[in-house]
Formats: structure tokens, C-alpha cells, sequence
């Protein structure tokens, strides 16, 4: 039985004429298609405006479902309703770039879209705007979108979920100041034989459309809680309430260790330091030279310290190269022949050795456990560290603490370049071998420009020894995979092993998957996109990501005032420690909590554990410290802290406020979903997050008090247990 539109409803479809639109009807809920453009209402709601008019074949139609076929396109279209959800599917043979949605005009308020954790876009809104078309253009909606969705404020919320989450992208741009959208499918040679299938929602709240993919995970076997990953790795049970933390610094010595640096100057320029001395740049032996007998003021002592530190590998060089198949084992060797040599060498000078390191060190670590910090992830930047300081490694783990290394295998770079970026030391048949080739024929750039991007597949076989031989010979029970959980992923001509974008999702899922199932460590990973989300337990970047790529001015201008910070000193590197400053632009973009959501936690709350990138720490930026500390206790997601051995007195403070308030909710709720989401006031100030246990998390960050919250503050109320309330 064919259904076709009232006069009503004319109006609505614009392009649409009543012998091409089509009705669909269960339960009352009705949806109107046409079939030429694809524009869809929900009841007398255009949702989309569709595509260019197509010429309509083979047309069939049934009260919950219509089929038909665009010969131009060579495409079949199927769509069918199934109570308040419309499912559509597009087959096709023929390779192209397909828009099959474009954003209504006027009716549409706001967008609710993963940016990260969760944005609320108010298309009114001129920074909105400037931000979407100027930074957000063509992304990608796998690896831009932490998840494959998004949802349109109407008269209800309409939500997109992407069931074939890769090759989409999402175009913006402003006419008559409004933001408009639309989105491609790109059918090309690798998934044009696989449909794509895209689900509309109907719901009324933010948070609707990321619920509902929730239940689609769950119901496609394709969520594992963190009930169901500690139970295969009960270490990770040492993630509840934990506070995430970076040691940095790889050398051995810190300056804090060198006690007597005019004893240190007159060995080196003694016969018996001259190895060391003649190791050392001829800036640096003048600026020891340059002493005089006194001790350093405290900027010259990082440099200082530095320069010791790299002549100490200089006089003990790595005895391997990545191309041999103990690489590993010959840099354990080296370190461990450096912390000798020291010994040998430099102990009058220095503190006592159980004491050396720099963020790895036993004097960083007592002063965390002096403060009670009793649940901690730790990271190190580099695994050398946990060499030259096997006795921190070893008192982090009596203390219940997890210690992990950061590793990664997307980039390779040639023998013998950039050495200290030990990640990225891959053998030469692998780099060449396994890089990944675009579809010009050119072999893709790695990270910054160097060496070559890796297809992670073809490194499986590699990867895998690697990580167990790191665990082996570190002694680490945590582990940090950067790069996989993102969901950077591409299409990979290699004429040697052609790969699909979602072929490459696989093998970066097989990756973690091998260390979740033989390695047995609880695993993390950067930003954590859904795709990747099933044996990772943890992710840095979600709650606050990198932004601002294509800005100079932030990433690399260093005169300008919004300069993150150069990758040095060593051991206290600007662009973790160095206060930051906010462009207007992303203090509105990605600090302003009116429009954030938490979209990511709506669906993975007490699946995967969620804080900040590396580089944003909570102290990064002064003038959101406060709102960013907010938004985390609202989520219930944990905070990340950078540490040095200079500045840990420094922060313990607000590490220690932290966790007294995050710790103790998060060991209430780690194994809740996140159910519920509401404003409380007008101006979007007052926040309010439910649990699926009943408790109740609420946040006023206004400077002034709403509805009877205090300023600044927090109000808890737990399922079970007492109220918490704090002010920050």
C-alpha cells in the first residue's frame, strides 16, 4: 500500500512534491521521506534537507518500510521505522562521495555533538560559528568524534548515529549567520560491497542520542564494563578513585641530586672527569667553567644538570640498533652501566643513590605518599627512567600504586635520528615496509613530519614482543599506548597489504586486545575513541583534548602569549609546567561549561576511565583551574596532574583537595552509568548529573550562588553514604 503526504505537510518538504514523498507509521509516530532527496521531517519536523533531487526507480513501499533506487547513483536506498527509530541503509557498486544529510534551516537551536567529552553548539552563537567553519571543517567523524553521533535541538532532540562509524566526514559553514552542516559517505574502493546504515533517534534531552548508542553497543556485543575487565585483570581495581599522574624526566640525575657543585666542577675538570668533560657541548664546559667555584643559581641548574646527563650516554653509548633484535635489552644495559658509572664517579657529589631521579625518584614518590595520595596512576614519559631508578618502580608497586611506561607504534623514523624518542626506534624492514601509503602513492609522514605513519596491523607481530619484552624488563604493571585509542585510522594502498579504514580499527583493536588477553596490565590510551573502547580501561585526552592544531600562535610562536611552552628542560618541560593563557575563542570552545556535555560518559562511564590529555594537565590553565576541577567532579572522571621533583610541594594542595572529594564518590560510582543530565538555571551555570544508582552530582560554577549553591561549589548526594559538599 502505497502512503503519501496531506497538503498539511507540503510545505514541509520544500523540494518535495506529493506524488515523491512518502509516509511511514508505527505506534502513532509517523516520519515523512522523499524519496528524490532524501529530506526527512519527523511529523511536521524536517530533521534534513537530504541531497541534490535524483531521479527515483524500482520505488516500494510499506507502512514501516520503503526501498527504492537512484540510478544515477547506482544506489539502492532502504528505509524502514521501527517505533520512533529510522533506519537507513544506502548500497552501491559505484565509488563516490555521497551527502546524504544537510542540516534544516532555522528550526534547529542547538547541536549536541562529542567534541571530546561533549559539546553544546548554539548556532546562534558567532565564536560557534568562526570555531565550526575555521577548525572543524571535514572532520572526520571517527577520529574527530569520540563518538560516531550527533543530535539536533528542535522542537525534540534528533539524533544520528553512524552504524558504519568510518569513512565520514562533516562540512560546515555559515550563510546568513547560521551554521550550516551536511555529511558524506564516501563509497570508495575498499567499502563500496558494505552498506551504510545510519539510525535516527527520536528523543527529548542532550544526552538521548548517546544512550541510545549505548544500547546499541550493548546489544551488539560490543560494550565490556569495568566490572568485566577488572574481573579479567584485578589490577585494574587500582583505577577506582585513582588520581592520574606524569613523572617526567628520563636522565638519571636531577639537579636536586647534585650536592656539591663546586666539587662537581673541579672532577670534571680534573684528569679523572675528563672522559665526561670532553663529552659535554663547548657551551655547556663554559658554562660550568663559568662558576667559579659557586653554586648555580636555580635557572642554570636544569641546564646544567641536563648537560651531565647527556654526557653520561655520550661516554656510554647504546650498544645496539633498533635493526637488532635486542635493542631493548641494550638499553637496559645502558642505563644500567650509566647508573654504575655514576656511582663510580659522582657519588661524593650527589645525594645518596636511592635517592637519584628526577619525576621517578623515591623523594617525589614519599612526598605522595606522605600526603595519604594512596590511589595514584603514574606514568613515565620514557621507559629508561624505570632503569636508572628500579628502586621508585619498585616502592610505587609496594604501595598499591600502578606505574606504567608510555610505548608507542604509529611512527617510525630512520636509524640513528632523534634517538631519545625511543618509541619511534622501529627497524628499518618495518619502517619501509609497513608505512602507510595514501592513495596518491606516497608513503604518509609520521608524527611532526618525520619518518613514516605505521599500518598497525602489519605491526602486530612486532608490537606485541615489544610490549611484553618492555614489561618484562621494566618491571611496570601498567602500560600507555598512545595513538591507538584515538581512532586514527585511514584507508592504506599498500600495494604489499591493502587496508580499509575499518580493517585498521581491527588491528589497533588486536593490539589492545593482545595485551588486555596475554599481558594481562590494566591498559590506557589516548582520548579513547568508541571504536576502540572495549580493552582499554582508561584514556588521557577526553575531558580536556588538544586543540588549536592550525594555530601558530599556540603551538608554535614562541613570542606569542599563548605559546604552550617549548619540550624543555628535560626533567620540567614548559609546555607541561609553564601557565598557559586562553584565546577568547577556545576559553568559550572548550573551557565554558554552559556548553559542555557529558556525552562520553552518557555511554562509557563504567566502561572506560576518562581524564585529560598530557600536554592540559588540571594546572595547565589559571583561569579555568577551578571550572576544569568542576566539570571533572560533575562527570565523576579523575584528575591528571604533571609532576616534577621541583614542583611537587608546589601542587600537592590541589592534588590533595582533589582527591579527598573525587576519590571517594568515584569508589561509590566507577561501575555506574552516568543516566541523566540537566541544567538547573537559565543561563546553563547550575549542572546536574545522575547515576544509575540514584545519586545525584551538582555543580554551581557561577562566582556568585544560584538556587541556594554556594559559588563555585559542589553538592553530592550519594545513594548511599553521607552528602559531600565543597567549595573551590
Amino acid at each position: 500500500m502505497k502512503y503519501r503526504l496531506s497538503a498539511l505537510y507540503l510545505p514541509l518538504l520544500l523540494s518535495a512534491s506529493a506524488a515523491s514523498a512518502t509516509v511511514l507509521t508505527d505506534n502513532n509516530h509517523q516520519v515523512f521521506i522523499d524519496p528524490e532527496t532524501l529530506h526527512i521531517a519527523v511529523a511536521d519536523t524536517t530533521v534534513s534537507r537530504g541531497t541534490e533531487k535524483q531521479p527515483v526507480s524500482d520505488l516500494t513501499e510499506y507502512p514501516r518500510r520503503v526501498s527504492w533506487f537512484w540510478p544515477d547513483r547506482d544506489m539502492n536506498v532502504t528505509a524502514v521505522l521501527n517505533d520512533t527509530e529510522l533506519t537507513l541503509t544506502f548500497t552501491t557498486n559505484q565509488p563516490q562521495n555521497f551527502q546524504w544529510f544537510t542540516l534544516p534551516d532555522n528550526t534547529v537551536s542547538a547541536l549536541y555533538m562529542p567534541l571530546g567529552e561533549g559539546r553544546h553548539i548554539p548556532l546562534n552563537n558567532e565564536q560557534w560559528r568562526h570555531y565550526m567553519v575555521t577548525e572543524q571543517d571535514n572532520i572526520d567523524t571517527n577520529q574527530d568524534l569520540q563518538l560516531p553521533l550527533w543530535s539536533q535541538q528542535q522542537d525534540r532532540v534528533y539524533s544520528w548515529v553512524l552504524l558504519s562509524p568510518f569513512h565520514n566526514r562533516l562540512h560546515f559553514e555559515e550563510k546568513q549567520q547560521r551554521l550550516q552542516m551536511s555529511a558524506v559517505h564516501q563509497f570508495n574502493r575498499f567499502n563500496q560491497q558494505q552498506p551504510f546504515t545510519v539510525l535516527l533517534h527520536t528523543g527529548d534531552t542532550p544526552l538521548d542520542g548517546a544512550l541510545r548508542y549505548r544500547r546499541w553497543l550493548q546489544d551488539n556485543k560490543q560494550f565490556t564494563s569495568l566490572e568485566e575487565k577488572f574481573a579479567q585483570i584485578p589490577d585494574g581495581k587500582k583505577l577506582i578513585g585513582a588520581t592520574h599522574i606524569y613523572l617526567w624526566g628520563k636522565s638519571i640525575i636531577d639537579q636536586q641530586d647534585i650536592t656539591d657543585w663546586p666539587g662537581l666542577v673541579r672532577y670534571l675538570q680534573s684528569p679523572a672527569g675528563n672522559g665526561l668533560w670532553s663529552a659535554m657541548e663547548p657551551q655547556s664546559r663554559d658554562a660550568f667553567a663559568a662558576l667559579n667555584g659557586k653554586t648555580p643559581e636555580k635557572w642554570q641548574q636544569p641546564f646544567l644538570a641536563d648537560a651531565l646527563n647527556q654526557a653520561l650516554k655520550k661516554v656510554t653509548p647504546l650498544s645496539r640498533t633498533p635493526d637488532d633484535s635486542d635493542f631493548m635489552a641494550a638499553q637496559k644495559t645502558q642505563a644500567r652501566a650509566i647508573r654504575s658509572a655514576v656511582k663510580q664517579q659522582l657519588s661524593p657529589f650527589l645525594a645518596p643513590e636511592a635517592n637519584w631521579g628526577q619525576g621517578l625518584s623515591l623523594p617525589l614518590l614519599t612526598a605522595l605518599t606522605g600526603a595519604k595520595l594512596d590511589k595514584l596512576w603514574l606514568g613515565t614519559d620514557n621507559w629508561t627512567a624505570t632503569w636508572y631508578q628500579p628502586q621508585a618502580v619498585s616502592y610505587a608497586k609496594e604501595h598499591g600504586y600502578l606505574i606504567a611506561s608510555y610505548d608507542s607504534y604509529d611512527t617510525a623514523i630512520p636509524s640513528g635520528k632523534n634517538t631519545e624518542w625511543l618509541t619511534a626506534q622501529i627497524p628499518s624492514e618495518l619502517r619501509e615496509k609497513c608505512a602507510i601509503v595514501t592513495g596518491t602513492g606516497r608513503k604518509l609522514p609520521g608524527f611532526g613530519g618525520d619518518g613514516y605513519y605505521l599500518n598497525p596491523g602489519c605491526m602486530q607481530d612486532f608490537s606485541e614482543t615489544r610490549m611484553t619484552e618492555l614489561v618484562q624488563l621494566t618491571g611496570i604493571n601498567s602500560l600507555f599506548l598512545d595513538v591507538d585509542g584515538t581512532g586514527m585510522v585511514s584507508d592504506d594502498y599498500n600495494p604489499a597489504s591493502p587496508t580499509s579504514a575499518d580493517a585498521m580499527a581491527a588491528a589497533r583493536n588486536n593490539r589492545l586486545r593482545s595485551v588486555a588477553e596475554n599481558i594481562r596490565i590494566p591498559l590506557g590510551s589516548e582520548d579513547d575513541n568508541a571504536v576502540t573502547a572495549q580493552y582499554l580501561m582508561f584514556a588521557h585526552g577526553t575531558e580536556t583534548r588538544g586543540f588549536g592544531w592550525s594555530d601558530a600562535d599556540i603551538h608554535r610562536n614562541k613570542q606569542s602569549p599563548y605559546y604552550l611552552g617549548a619540550w624543555w628542560p628535560e626533567n620540567e618541560p614548559a609546555i607541561f609546567f609553564t601557565p598557559g593563557k586562553l584565546k577568547d575563542i577556545y576559553l568559550t570552545t572548550e573551557f565554558d561549561p554552559r556548553w559542555r556535555l557529558p556525552l562520553y560518559q552518557a555511554v562509557f562511564h563504567d566502561a572506560v576511565i576518562t581524564t585529560h590529555h598530557w600536554t592540559l594537565d588540571n594546572l595547565k590553565f589559571p583561569a579555568v583551574t577551578t571550572t576544569r576541577e568542576l566539570l571533572s567532579q560533575l562527570y565523576n572522571t579523575p584528575p591528571l596532574y604533571n609532576l616534577s621533583r621541583n614542583t611537587v610541594q608546589k601542587r600537592l594542595p590541589a592534588m590533595i583537595k582533589s582527591d579527598s572529594i573525587f576519590r571517594p564518590l568515584h569508589q561509590q560510582l566507577w561501575n555506574k552509568a552516568l543516566t541523566g543530565f540537566r541544567w538547573l538555571d537559565s543561563d546553563g551555570l547550575v549542572q546536574q548529573t545522575q547515576f544509575s544508582d540514584g545519586s545525584v552530582i551538582t555543580v554551581n560554577f557561577a562566582d556568585h550562588a544560584i538556587a541556594g549553591y554556594p559559588p563555585r561549589s559542589l553538592s553530592a548526594i550519594p545513594a548511599e553514604g553521607k552528602p559531600v559538599n565543597a567549595a573551590f
